[in-house]
This record gives structure tokens, C-alpha cells and sequence, in this order.
């Protein structure tokens, strides 16, 4: 991935995805989950490194150095994510089981969403990129325009699932598995 903003990462993800038709769907709704799942956490230990620098090495998916690199650039995977997994798993629900009708009437709404969601993830993106220090700040204070925005798209991705029929759901999100809300 290429971009520099999450409006063109969205882009590329779908021009990606293109080259790769998906015939099923739900084994990568259920990796997008886990995935955003697990960045709301490490968006919460990187605000816990910023209050107490001495817990800095609990962090997983960055460095201490790297965790404003991490920060700044979890929208714009998160918008590419949306345009190269989220929407072709959708539409490849009918391999999956779902009824292709269901399928065509429910696109353009999850269209709709994921591009407003991408407009989220592109404006907190800027305001992080132009000044890491206010995140840091708002951090010390229990906010995170990150953190926000990428709950917004795990409850995005939540609402998507929801739409799917009953045994998809379970499929992406076992009950066993405490990660959905749905």
C-alpha cells in the first residue's frame, strides 16, 4: 500500500482486490474483527505508555519509538481494509450461503456506510497526522481521536455482520468468542 491519506488507500484497496476475486466471504470479516479488535487495545496501551512510560514495552504492535507512526497510520490501513476485505467479503457472502438477492439489496447500504466511514477515518487521520503531541495529550485525559475512530469502524464492521443471516454470524463471530457485540 502506497497511500498517504485514507480516501486513496480505500481506492487502491479496491482496485487490489480486483486482481483477487474472493468466492467466500466470512474467513475475512472474521480476520477484520479480530484485527480492529485488537488495535482499540493497542490504541489503549499506547495511551497507558503515554501516561506511564515505564509500562512502554507492553505495547504489541509498534515500538515505543514507533507508536506515533503506528498511530497516524491505523486509518489509512483501516480505510484500505475496508476497500480491499470488507466490501469484496460482503459481496462474496454467496459463497458463503447467503442469498445473492439478499446479497445485490444489501450492498448498496454497507457501500454507504463504508464510505462515510472512510470520510471518519480520513479527517481523524489528519487531525493526528498534523499534531501527534495533541493526541498524546488528549491521551493523558482518556480521549483518542484514533482510538474513537477505530471503534466507529469495528461497530461498522459489527453492523455489516448483523445483516448477514444467522448461521454467517455465528460463522464469523462464534459465540465462544467474546468479540462481538452484535
Amino acid at each position: 500500500m502506497n497511500s498517504t491519506n485514507c480516501l486513496d488507500a480505500f481506492t487502491e484497496g479496491e482496485r487490489f482486490t480486483q486482481q483477487y476475486p474472493r468466492t467466500r466471504g466470512t474467513y475475512k470479516l472474521r480476520e477484520r474483527l479480530t484485527q480492529w479488535v485488537e488495535a482499540e487495545i493497542e490504541v489503549s496501551r499506547i495511551a497507558r505508555s503515554v501516561c506511564n512510560p515505564k509500562i512502554r514495552y507492553e505495547l504489541r504492535h509498534c515500538t515505543p519509538e514507533d507508536k506515533h507512526l503506528w498511530l497516524q497510520n491505523a486509518p489509512i490501513w483501516t480505510a484500505y481494509e475496508l476497500g480491499a476485505d470488507v466490501l469484496p467479503a460482503f459481496s462474496a457472502l454467496v459463497g458463503d450461503g447467503m442469498p445473492a438477492a439478499d446479497v445485490r439489496r444489501l450492498l448498496p447500504q454497507v457501500r454507504s456506510r463504508i464510505k462515510s466511514l472512510v470520510v471518519d477515518l480520513h479527517r481523524a487521520q489528519t487531525l493526528v497526522k498534523s499534531s501527534i503531541g495533541a493526541e498524546y495529550i488528549r491521551m493523558r485525559y482518556g480521549i483518542s481521536v484514533i482510538g474513537d475512530v477505530l471503534i466507529k469502524a469495528r461497530q461498522e464492521l459489527e453492523i455489516i455482520i448483523s445483516l448477514t443471516p444467522p448461521d454467517i454470524q455465528l460463522e464469523i463471530c462464534p459465540v465462544q468468542e467474546d468479540l462481538c457485540i452484535i
